[in-house]
């Protein structure tokens, strides 16, 4: 089974886009939600199949990414986020489509790493400003029903 044919970004763009992302899930891995947030547009939406409204905003984004930092700090936990499996295409309209699997490994201060999510994430990614930014993410929980 074969899935759609993507228009392929050249070498420089696709590593580009992993590093883009290798430093948005560490910053929000560390708790710095201001540099996690820097890497979505003004009017950014995130949506996911276990929320029946999208977050549409920095301001929204923020509080919600606030929130889940604070309650991972509160259990004494840190998370990992692991994305690979990455495709990117770009579009007609000069936008990315950049669609991975997400996990994200939780890990206790005084037990064992254990996975705590797994999606798969479609984002619509820009260049603005000289650099990449989300404007659109979709996420995916495999084990929502």
């Amino acid at each position: 089974m074969t899935g759609p044919a993507v228009a392929a970004p050249d070498a420089v763009t696709y590593d580009a886009i992993q590093q883009f992302y290798a430093g948005h899930m560490q910053a929000i891995d560390r708790g710095d939600v201001d540099t996690w947030l820097d890497t979505f547009t003004a009017d950014a939406t995130i949506a996911n199949n276990t929320r029946p409204e999208p977050a549409r905003g920095r301001d929204t984004i923020a509080r919600v990414a606030r929130r889940l930092v604070d309650e991972a700090a509160g259990r004494g936990v840190v998370h990992r986020h692991w994305t690979g499996m990455l495709q990117v295409a770009r579009q007609p309209d000069g936008t990315v489509r950049a669609t991975s699997y997400a996990f994200v490994v939780e890990a206790p201060a005084s037990a064992a790493p254990v996975l705590w999510r797994s999606t798969v994430c479609v984002d619509v990614l820009v260049h603005e400003d000289g650099r990449w930014r989300i404007r659109q993410r979709n996420v995916t929980h495999d084990d929502v029903a």
